[in-house]
């Protein structure tokens, strides 16, 4: 009798919590998973990790492309799944899309595609060509551009590229209440980035019940799968790094946005399409889009959609089911949502009783499992 040949591993790029979830939904199914990390963070720690590899810098450039390819420490790995679990990953590995097929099997989309994620001066031309609102945005090339912005204030300066701003500054965007803060906050903004870089958008009032994100599976621009879900809470709570809070409701108004959004740029895999709400005129506009395992996907799991399991199967051939979401769950991350609840009851904006009801009912934690304990304590 002919044996069956066993489906390949997956080397998971980044070992943070969303790499956690990654792990625990493939080793659960028998499938070997290792990481690929240079700061062991909680997945390095699991029992469901087959294998560690340590890398010295952050996981971009060429010189980490080279050691994907060449690495004696990689071999082993030929054939097998590559999935980056953060944002520089997925860029490399796009980027040198090519180069890793030759040796790996790609869960990710070439760069001319995920550009359209990465880059989000394309983002808002993606928006506007699938007619999906965003927040208007200008692009100014120096401080005279800034003079007549032509928006109130409050307004955000914010990186085109996120990755090298969050790294040097562990934020997201920077606040302006007036001409003479923006003039600051740029030149601030011009000791990370080149001016072409920088965006001036609009800042959408409101807190989380606002934020509301769409979890995708998608075929060449067909969403296949789909479940929606209000981002509560964040930290830091106005410019928030992740959510640290998520609930699964319905709200199938952004369905279709994202669907929108999803096709005009072919994407394929699973992704994440983030929306605010602004009361001012009632629009969901554009936040984000996240190409990779984002902060909450665990929370589609208790939901009934295991997006990592229907990303590596689908990328074996396998069909992808039609499910229904089962919504009623919420998604905590204790580390970020501890401060950010103590930050909200210090500006009135939220009541300890209201948190502590909160964390009942159906909860999914970003880290912790009684079947796999360790990386809580790692």
């Amino acid at each position: 009798m002919k044996r069956q040949r066993a489906n390949p591993g997956v080397v998971v790029l980044g070992s943070d919590f969303k790499a956690l979830g990654v792990v625990r939904s493939l080793a659960r199914r028998g499938v070997p998973c290792a990481l690929v990390d240079s700061l062991p963070r909680c997945a390095w720690f699991s029992r469901y990790v087959t294998r560690r590899v340590k890398w010295k810098d952050a996981l971009e450039g060429e010189a980490f492309v080279q050691f994907l390819l060449a690495d004696p420490g990689m071999r082993d790995f030929a054939g097998w799944a590559l999935l980056p679990a953060q944002d520089d990953a997925v860029e490399v590995v796009s980027q040198h899309f090519e180069e890793l097929s030759a040796r790996y099997r790609l869960l990710t989309l070439p760069w001319e595609v995920m550009r359209w994620a990465g880059d989000k001066r394309l983002t808002h031309q993606l928006a506007a060509d699938a007619g999906v609102p965003c927040p208007r945005t200008v692009y100014p090339t120096s401080e005279h551009e800034l003079v007549g912005v032509g928006m109130s204030f409050p307004v955000i300066v914010k990186p085109a590229i996120s990755i090298r701003f969050q790294h040097a500054t562990r934020l997201k965007a920077l606040r302006a209440d007036s001409p003479e803060e923006l003039l600051v906050q740029y030149r601030r903004a011009c000791q990370v980035l080149s001016p072409d870089e920088i965006m001036v958008q609009e800042l959408i009032p409101g807190g989380g019940r606002q934020q509301v994100s769409v979890a995708v599976y998608a075929d060449a621009g067909q969403t296949l799968l789909a479940m929606t879900a209000r981002r509560s809470r964040q930290y830091p709570v106005d410019f928030g790094l992740g959510s640290s809070y998520v609930e699964a409701v319905a709200i199938p108004e952004i369905e279709d946005l994202a669907k929108r959004v999803v096709a005009q740029a072919g994407f394929s895999g699973m992704l994440e399409v983030e929306f605010k709400r602004d009361d001012r005129d009632g629009f969901y506009k554009l936040l984000d889009i996240n190409v990779r395992p984002w902060g909450w996907h665990t929370l589609s799991q208790a939901c009934g959609l295991d997006f990592p399991a229907i990303h590596y199967m689908h990328a074996l051939g396998e069909p992808v089911p039609q499910l229904t979401p089962r919504y009623g769950a919420h998604w905590v991350r204790v580390l970020t949502d501890i401060p950010a609840a103590f930050t909200e009851m210090r500006r009135g904006t939220l009541r300890a009783d209201a948190y502590a009801r909160s964390l009942m009912g159906r909860a999914v934690w970003s880290v912790f499992a009684w079947s796999d304990p360790a990386p809580a304590f790692g």
